[in-house]
């Protein structure tokens, strides 16, 4: 029987490419899912049409002679509809476009200003901002090419190199520094998040104990805008010292501490597992981008 309207186009697509991979992983890999989804859409489709589409043996898997005549019938149709997808919300995205996600601050100072060192003149990027947890889903669910991830990935079908290791400086402005030397858990603070994260991360790491009775006067999820609340005297916080370094040389900021081992923060490049060629576009940007920032 041929597919109903009830059949799941994920486990449509899913069937095509395991045909195409030749084994269940391959398949997942293909469509950045895990194995156990792709199995469970597969099982769900034979369910559906009441008849088996792979034969499975140790070796991988191989279409019956009905799953032949589906793969037929339908994997060009499946192609149009991914390619119609593409094309409607890449907004004229072409095999030449890359979409990458970042966090606005990395992206902004350290990756989009060397654009063309690592895109070159024929590569369309197309950038979205967000926090680490949304654009690794968003890279699972194809959404997103690349993904600059501020945490290890751990996700089934995504790849990931380590490209730049933070490195985090406590700054203060410089009517604020005696205040500091005599009680620093008296100065008030700006901060990324409500709980203080990276702040208190810095305590721990630098001062071996957790902040005592800190008052955040400024909660502002953006590290550029922390970086001029601190230098107009707002706050002491805790910055990258990409962010940091150009008021420090400017003296609107000073480092207060100067630890020999400051606390380290490793940024990832991950992208979905493919097939070797399948996506030369983002194979080539990574490329470039990884080696750009690791030098």
């Amino acid at each position: 029987m041929p597919p109903t309207r009830r059949t799941s186009l994920d486990a449509l697509a899913a069937f095509v490419a395991v045909a195409r991979a030749g084994s269940v992983t391959g398949g997942a890999d293909e469509l950045g899912l895990t194995q156990s989804t792709v199995s469970a859409q597969l099982q769900a489709l034979e369910r559906e049409l009441g008849y088996r589409v792979f034969d499975r043996t140790s070796r991988g898997v191989t279409p019956t002679s009905r799953g032949r005549a589906l793969l037929a019938r339908i994997g060009g149709a499946m192609d149009a509809a991914v390619d119609a997808v593409a094309e409607a919300t890449g907004a004229g995205a072409t095999e030449h476009t890359v979409f990458l996600g970042g966090p606005a601050e990395f992206l902004s100072t350290v990756v989009l200003p060397r654009l063309r060192e690592w895109a070159g003149t024929d590569l369309d990027v197309r950038v979205r901002f967000g926090e680490t947890p949304e654009l690794l889903a968003g890279l699972e669910a194809s959404e997103l090419d690349l993904v600059v991830s501020t945490t290890q990935p751990r996700m089934r079908g995504i790849e990931f190199a380590p490209i730049v290791d933070e490195q985090f400086v406590l700054v203060v402005a410089p009517a604020l520094l005696d205040a500091f030397r005599r009680d620093s858990d008296s100065v008030p603070v700006v901060a990324y998040g409500d709980q203080l994260p990276i702040i208190r991360r810095y305590w721990r790491s630098v001062f071996g104990r957790r902040p005592a009775g800190l008052r955040a006067v400024a909660i502002v999820p953006d590290l550029r805008v922390l970086a001029g609340l601190a230098a107009d005297g707002v706050g002491m916080t805790v910055l990258p010292t990409y962010l940091a370094e150009p008021y420090l040389a400017a003296g609107r900021l000073v480092d207060p501490v100067d630890p020999a081992d400051p606390p380290l923060n490793t940024v990832y490049l991950a992208r979905r597992r493919s097939r070797p060629g399948a996506n030369p576009a983002t194979d080539a940007a990574a490329e470039r981008l990884h080696a750009l920032l690791r030098a």
